[in-house]
């Protein structure tokens, strides 16, 4: 884990002494002495064999994004009327607009998948190191190293008085949950961020430069009225560079095990996915804890919105510091017609579309 790490790191040098959590007393007190283990600790030898092998952690992700994506093709094609009537789009503007068909669209996500499982392969660590590192490992003393920093950081935050109270009456519980909880959490919005700053910026750049947007952004822009499984349609080299590189450097960047990789990996292909699906769903999950959603990104989709948000795929902070971004009203006071420049793929060239508002849905 991360405080794994960190206390490595930082063990080594002077640089930080435990100025507060002195009292050997109260540090005893505090830390653990049984796992306190949540629901997703695996104590099953099976279930240990299955979650630490390479296979599964890679697949996992694969699995879910088509499962996803079939579900939201099922409810393209269904044409159930509640649905319906929350399309961003109409149904028929999908063949008319997008400049691509289906089946090359699933040829293309199938070939990417190809290439993240090679270089997932290359990537992660092999099995055996995974069950030793991760799985095999003493819980206890890494909560007995987390303790000192749980005194410290109570006792500055609470004072020496109130904070010995707590600790003393809550210190084990909060170790614990603090182990198992905190610092995971900690890591995979740490993770969230990472993956959205490195997108950013690539993407944006997809766009600002002519040539990356002509040999290799333009394919993904085929799709004027995206669709679940267009969501990686993408020229492989952009695949690889702004979700297989970008997800690599988020993980390492945030010291994630191999399930918390897995995790964020599958989260990111259930979001992808969701981002592309065409309707607006209040209560859908996706849409409604991010604002960066399938009605965001939509606009991004459109002629007039393609020079904004760029943001993808939890949340919209870097288009509102850089201001790139593009609501929806503003979107739909963008005039009707648009002709495309010379700066977009060549298949756009001098090519005059009709620009549709997006459907006004409850």
């Amino acid at each position: 884990m991360a405080f794994a790490a960190l206390n490595k790191m930082v063990s080594s040098s002077n640089l930080f002494q435990h100025q507060y959590g002195y009292n050997s007393t109260l540090i005893n007190t505090i830390t653990p002495k049984s796992l306190h283990a949540p629901f997703y600790h695996l104590t099953d030898p099976q279930l240990i064999a299955i979650a630490s092998s390479k296979t599964f952690n890679l697949l996992c992700p694969i699995v879910v994004y088509w499962l996803i994506c079939t579900l939201w093709h099922h409810l393209d094609t269904a044409k159930y009327p509640y649905f319906e009537k929350r399309r961003i789009h109409e149904s028929p503007e999908i063949i008319a607009r997008n400049k691509v068909s289906f089946s090359e669209v699933i040829k293309a996500v199938f070939f990417q998948h190809c290439i993240q499982i090679v270089l997932g392969w290359l990537w992660f660590e092999d099995t055996d190191v995974i069950l030793k590192t991760q799985f095999y490992t003493d819980h206890i003393t890494k909560m007995s190293d987390l303790a000192p920093w749980v005194a410290d950081g109570t006792l500055l935050v609470l004072g020496r008085r109130t904070g010995e109270q707590v600790l003393y009456k809550y210190g084990e519980k909060l170790v614990a949950w603090i182990y198992w909880w905190g610092i995971p959490l900690v890591q995979m919005y740490f993770a969230f961020w990472v993956t959205d700053t490195w997108q950013y910026f690539w993407h944006r750049a997809m766009h600002n430069n002519r040539f990356l947007y002509r040999h290799f952004h333009s394919h993904h822009h085929r799709l004027y009225v995206s669709f679940a499984f267009g969501a990686l349609y993408n020229h492989p080299v952009e695949g690889f560079i702004l979700d297989s590189l970008g997800s690599a450097v988020a993980e390492k960047m945030a010291f994630m095990t191999m399930r918390q990789a897995t995790l964020l990996f599958t989260i990111s292909s259930i979001k992808t996915a969701d981002d592309h699906c065409g309707y607006k769903l209040w209560w859908d999950p996706c849409q409604l804890l991010f604002a960066n959603n399938a009605d965001y990104h939509d606009i991004h989709h459109q002629a007039y919105g393609i020079k904004s948000n760029f943001s993808q795929p939890y949340f919209t902070n870097w288009d509102k510091i850089l201001g790139t971004q593009m609501s929806r009203e503003e979107a739909d006071s963008k005039t009707r017609w648009k002709k495309l420049g010379h700066e977009y793929a060549e298949h756009d060239k001098h090519n005059v579309i009709s620009e549709s508002h997006a459907k006004k849905v409850d």
